[in-house]
């Protein structure tokens, strides 16, 4: 039990909330949701994407969704945009932070012609 709690304790010390806003910081114009909104319009989502992927690590997106907009939404700033504007950005946390995406290539996977 006890090396369960310290692999957990090891894996969330490699993700550094503070790396993970300066990305998105740098990347959020090149999301295709992001056209007409600004960073600090999505930065609520980006940070509820990488707390909730520590929250529910070893899970994926949408098994836990609801429980992420919902953590969204508790604690969400007057300023935030609705859930289902900025759902996208924290789907593309979660993939980007088990590897899906990497960070060379923010657009992988993006379909622009949905």
């Amino acid at each position: 039990m006890q090396r369960n709690t310290e692999t957990e304790a090891d894996q969330s010390s490699e993700i550094d909330p503070e790396k993970e806003a300066a990305y998105w910081r740098e990347q959020h114009l090149k999301q295709p949701y992001a056209k007409d909104y600004s960073y600090e319009q999505f930065e609520h989502a980006y940070r509820t994407g990488y707390n909730s992927f520590l929250k529910y690590r070893g899970r994926k997106f949408d098994e836990v969704e609801d429980s992420i907009a919902s953590d969204y939404k508790e604690a969400k700033p007057g300023t935030a945009l609705p859930w289902d504007t900025v759902r996208p950005a924290a789907n593309y946390v979660w993939e980007r932070m088990s590897g899906v995406i990497s960070p060379r290539e923010p657009s992988r996977g993006v379909r622009n012609w949905i």
